[in-house]
């Protein structure tokens, strides 16, 4: 099986989730999916990291059908994080970097 094929069997089969649900969450067109799917376009190495960080897939799965399919010790909190970061501007990115410094200085103190 080619990774394309594993990514349609992910999104249909293990996820239950329609095209359009399934490129909502990793951000790509309904289309763009359905071609990577079909074998037509390559999966870049972007999707693929949006896929395994938003599903917490492995990668190894995906690429080579090396199992277990998911990440084992994956906090779920950690993958809603990622994805919310991502949706971030790159002022907010900076502003929640400096938060997340004086946290940490607050959490070293305790």
């Amino acid at each position: 099986m080619e990774p394309y094929e594993r990514i349609r069997q992910l999104r249909k089969k293990l996820l239950n989730m329609t095209l359009e649900e399934f490129s909502n969450k990793i951000n790509i067109s309904r289309s763009n999916l359905g071609n990577i799917e079909t074998g037509r376009i390559g999966l870049t190495e972007r999707v693929l990291s949006d896929i395994c960080r938003s599903f917490n897939v492995r990668q190894d799965w995906i690429i080579n059908g090396i199992e277990p399919i998911f990440e084992e010790d994956s906090n779920p909190l950690d993958a809603e994080i990622s994805k919310l970061y991502s949706s971030l501007t790159d002022e907010n990115k900076k502003y929640l970097y400096g938060y997340i410094q004086r946290l940490l200085e607050e959490q070293q103190k305790n």
